[in-house]
């Protein structure tokens, strides 16, 4: 939902790297530390970076208001090599990403 012609969307259309930053997070895996997990998504603009800043917005998010809306850190950026966590500092538009710390 949302207008298809702005920044946003040009940007998810052209999968563009130094675009603001759009990802889509599918799944949340437990680590082996008690209570933190894995957000696995897909980057499909801009590129996501340990330290970084991240405005999550929830299934219930309603623009305007403030319900379902979160403002986190991502501790770590991981690649995942077969079974194991890579870390690795950035990671750019058009490849899947796991996040500690959302």
């Amino acid at each position: 939902a949302g207008p298809m012609n702005d920044e946003y969307a040009e940007a998810i259309r052209q999968c563009n790297p130094d675009g603001p930053l759009m990802l889509y997070v599918f799944k949340m895996v437990p680590t082996n530390d008690r209570g933190r997990f894995y957000a696995f998504g897909r980057v499909f603009s801009g590129t996501v970076r340990t330290g970084e800043k991240v405005h999550i917005m929830g299934p219930n998010f309603q623009i305007g208001k403030k319900n379902d809306h979160f403002i986190k850190y991502i501790q770590r950026t991981v690649i995942m090599m077969g079974r194991c966590p890579v870390a690795i500092e950035d990671i750019p538009a058009g490849n899947s990403v796991g996040l500690v710390g959302i």
